[in-house]
């Protein structure tokens, strides 16, 4: 709190008190006191006025100043911000703390409330995945013991009924990521090669060819949970595909040596690919862009993407996209090769 705008504020009462001593000059003047007693006066009533400006300004610049840096958004919680306020020691100081020690005890039994909700519905969704997934597997075992056309094709979209279940699972978890992430020293041809087995039938059905290049490098992930980032990849690769579909998995080591030495695993494929507009937004909630508006794709969620670019934050595992409409997608993955 600046003293102008502390002035600015105490204006009227200033004011009246300039006004009194004018009175007490103009009442002393009429009384016919000597010219010095008055000067000395004045002085006195001055220094007394200067004096209680200072006095009451002081504390309350602290307060004032408190509640600002409390609240300025620098990363703390506005609901703990009553905790780094200085103790007033004037009237409405006290009643502001007391308003904001309130609004925060308040937002804070919200945000549990909150939170809780939040947790419960997470579990609910999980035991429900759980729970749905036994069905799943027993029509599959049916499809399996009778073969034929109509089997593979119910088949077909029980694959794509689990990959949306996994999906919803994995939307789930993704808030407390670290309840299930564990990391380990994986080579990343073991989580690729699982991960293209996992969606073998897709990429079967769709005729997709897959390479792999120089994949014996080894990373520092979870390999359940980029196994899952991987398949979200290879999903949109089979979705989104061209004529003669590939799908190439490569890795390459970057800053070898150093201490950021990391590892760029590329999953590039040659399908539709992204229009330029569309790139920035690709990653963001429900965004489906132009090719999701396509024939055949008018059921696509937007939240393929974006649940790979929020796991791979919440691991720590960097990822970006390029694109070229009509010729290719490249999804680039960015592992640390260290603990550290």
């Amino acid at each position: 709190m600046r003293l102008g705008r502390y002035l600015r504020d105490r204006a009227a009462a200033l004011c009246v008190t300039l006004l009194s001593i004018f009175l007490v000059n103009v009442v002393m003047a009429g009384t016919g006191m000597d010219h010095d007693t008055v000067v000395l006066l004045d002085i006195l009533l001055a220094s007394a006025a200067v004096l209680r400006v200072i006095v009451d300004y002081l504390p309350r610049r602290r307060f004032w100043n408190s509640v600002v840096e409390a609240t300025s958004g620098d990363g703390t919680s506005p609901l703990n911000a009553v905790e780094l306020l200085e103790d007033p020691s004037f009237v409405e100081g006290e009643i502001t703390w007391d308003s904001i020690d309130a609004v925060a005890r308040s937002g804070r039994i919200e945000a549990d409330a909150a939170r809780d909700d939040a947790a419960e519905y997470r579990e609910y969704v999980e035991a429900w995945v759980h729970e749905v997934k036994t069905p799943i597997a027993a029509a599959r075992i049916i499809t399996d013991c009778n073969p034929g056309q109509v089997s593979s094709s119910i088949a077909r979209e029980l694959g794509r009924i689990d990959g949306y279940v996994d999906q919803a699972l994995y939307y789930a978890r993704s808030a407390t990521l670290d309840r299930d992430y564990v990391i380990r020293n994986v080579r990343l041809n073991d989580v690729v090669t699982d991960a293209v087995k996992a969606h073998a039938r897709s990429l079967i059905d769709a005729g997709v060819c897959v390479e792999v290049k120089e994949l014996g490098v080894y990373v520092y992930a979870d390999a359940k949970w980029i196994g899952f980032v991987l398949g979200q990849l290879i999903e949109n690769a089979v979705k989104y595909r061209s004529s003669a579909p590939r799908l190439l998995f490569s890795a390459q080591v970057r800053n070898r040596g150093r201490a950021s030495e990391c590892v760029d695993l590329a999953v590039e494929d040659n399908g539709l690919g992204i229009p330029a507009e569309d790139l920035p937004r690709v990653f963001d909630k429900g965004f489906v862009g132009q090719n999701g508006r396509l024939e055949g794709q008018k059921k696509a969620t937007g939240l393929g993407l974006y649940l790979v670019k929020r796991l791979c934050d919440k691991m720590g595992v960097g990822v970006r996209m390029e694109s070229r409409q009509g010729s290719h997608t490249r999804v680039t993955l960015t592992f640390p090769t260290n603990r550290t």
